[in-house]
């Protein structure tokens, strides 16, 4: 029977360019490490490393046995939330992840709710674009992520509800030189004469902009400045011409604060929409606090989101 001890020993010396650096972590002696390992290695009757200096390099089946054992420790930790499940006990981890989107809109609203009522409960958010948060959903290492959905669609193990829907909108300095000309007089042209700034990375809206470009008869928008961090994209508008695209909900805070002047759409088409949602693989068992969490950002959803009409 294998040791769990061993093969987190294991794992974290994989992970390591050095077998101390792997030591520190565990907070072991690094001989004591050395040791486990080389138990391991006993038990499994196989080498896992060649050693150079003091660099552990994996075998080839060593590759394969870190990939096991990460699966490995991920059903373990599975079952442990499964035995808190059963127990009913308020108390563990929940990893969730968000969009800049939910970041700004629905995540205060749910964290509020949420960490005051359940001290016991270790949250940690991560935040990126979804394309960059789908990897480590569909490894286990979070327990769902709310986010624009559209890239998440087509992975058939994977469960979506949706949270509600957010026009894109454009936003200016208050003393942009868009500013002082009437809403009707905004062609896609004169738009287009301005650099653009976002952090807009969902396909439908590169879909939606080779259509517009093609009704209007101009060359598609090529965005100045993409970024994660909207904060520099407003610093930018603040301090510039640029205009930033982005959700309605997200800008229209920035607006409150008289930073930025939210505009109406000015081009042909309607605006996209970008699609919170929450997005999950189907059959995990979820923990109640995680449950709970879920549920938060379906009530925020319809607070922040009411369906129109």
């Amino acid at each position: 029977m294998l040791d769990l001890r061993h093969v987190r020993h294991f794992l974290a010396a994989a992970s390591r360019s050095t077998v101390q650096e792997a030591a520190d972590e565990l907070c072991i002696t690094q001989p004591a490490l050395t040791k486990s390992i080389a138990r391991f290695e006993e038990e499994l009757d196989a080498k896992l490393f060649d050693r150079r200096g003091r660099r552990l390099v994996l075998t080839d089946f060593g590759q394969r046995m870190a990939r096991r054992g990460e699966a490995l420790l991920r059903h373990v930790g599975d079952i442990e939330e499964e035995v808190e499940l059963w127990k009913g006990l308020g108390v563990g981890e929940v990893a969730i992840g968000v969009d800049l989107e939910v970041e700004f809109s629905l995540l205060p609203q749910v964290l509020e709710a949420f960490v005051p009522s359940h001290p016991d409960v270790s949250v940690t958010v991560r935040s990126g674009h979804t394309d960059a948060l789908l990897p480590a959903l569909l490894a286990g290492d979070l327990h769902f992520i709310a986010a624009d959905s559209e890239l998440a669609i087509g992975h058939q193990e994977l469960g979506i509800k949706p949270l509600g829907a957010d026009p894109l909108s454009v936003a200016i300095r208050p003393q942009h030189p868009l500013a002082m000309v009437d809403a009707d007089a905004i062609t896609p042209a004169l738009f287009r004469t301005f650099p653009v700034a976002t952090a807009i990375s969902a396909p439908r809206y590169e879909r939606f902009d080779a259509e517009q470009s093609r009704m209007v008869g101009v060359k598609p928008m090529v965005p100045s400045l993409v970024s994660d961090n909207y904060e520099i994209l407003v610093r930018l508008a603040e301090n510039s011409d640029t205009i930033v695209i982005g959700p309605h909900h997200l800008l229209a805070t920035y607006a409150t604060s008289k930073r930025l002047r939210v505009m109406d759409w000015p081009l042909t088409l309607n605006a996209p929409v970008t699609s919170p949602s929450l997005i999950y693989s189907e059959g995990r068992n979820f923990s109640p606090s995680a449950e709970r969490l879920m549920t938060l950002f379906e009530q925020a959803g319809k607070n922040v989101f009411p369906p129109s009409g």
